[in-house]
């Protein structure tokens, strides 16, 4: 089987047909996951505030979730933000929403040209995430697993890389067989034993950095916990369901 690591959204997708995980910690994929988890229905992810806008105009039960630079977009209902919606948990039951972020949606849209399996992983769903497409390879006929990183305007970020290395060393747990690991794969994972403490990898990244500056360590110290929910939310069409 073989594990293959992408930093960023910026970097090529290697050849072969892999079962990706998304991630970007800090914080789209982790607010995806929270919002599904919270009795959300459907997430579409888009790059476009206007299309949100527009859906919006049409259905007022629309509930838009997004962010530019850290910051919420005028006229949502949520910036990107998974302790924001845990607080209004009571509003999120059976809810479709719309979702635009700096980074985390873009990486999800870029999947989609590329393999018919997408799942959504963070920190707060890592071991169901992991097993989702360690069961799914065995089963179906796909080369193996890649984990793609948002990181930050194209470049590396810690939370994004640790959680990977995380995700390597979890699936190198699951199989006697033999992996064959790119060389981010194996970086990574190298990261990944540098610290068993997840939010002060969190904290220190650059993309923590970016929303400490609005005052959003709530939001870290969140998404920094691991197994916290136990779905896997899969990407199919733009629309990510549980």
């Amino acid at each position: 089987m073989k594990i293959s690591v992408l930093s960023s959204v910026s970097e090529q997708i290697p050849e072969g047909n892999f079962v990706w995980i998304a991630l970007d910690v800090i914080r789209a994929t982790s607010t995806i996951v929270t919002f599904l988890a919270q009795g959300g229905k459907s997430v579409l992810v888009t790059d476009s505030i206007d299309l949100a806008t527009r859906e919006k105009l049409k259905d007022p039960s629309v509930i838009l979730i997004g962010e530019r630079g850290g910051i919420k977009i005028d006229g949502f209902d949520f910036d990107n933000s998974p302790v924001s919606l845990v607080k209004h948990a009571d509003q999120l039951t059976d809810a479709r929403a719309i979702m635009t972020t700096t980074n985390g949606t873009n990486l999800l849209i870029k999947l989609q040209n590329t393999t018919t399996r997408i799942l959504v992983g963070s920190l707060l769903n890592l071991s169901s995430v992991v097993r989702e497409a360690f069961d799914i390879v065995q089963k179906e006929q796909f080369d193996g697993i890649g984990v793609a990183c948002a990181g930050k305007e194209g470049r590396l970020v810690g939370d994004d890389f640790y959680c990977a290395g995380l995700i390597v060393s979890r699936l190198l747990t699951l199989s006697n067989a033999n992996m064959e690991l790119d060389d981010a794969a194996k970086v990574s994972l190298s990261w990944a034993k540098v610290t068993d403490d997840p939010l002060d990898v969190l904290m220190q990244s650059e993309s923590g950095g970016n929303i400490l500056r609005y005052g959003k360590d709530a939001d870290i110290k969140f998404c920094s916990r691991i197994d916290l929910y136990a779905i896997v939310p899969e990407v199919v069409g733009n629309i990510v369901t549980r």
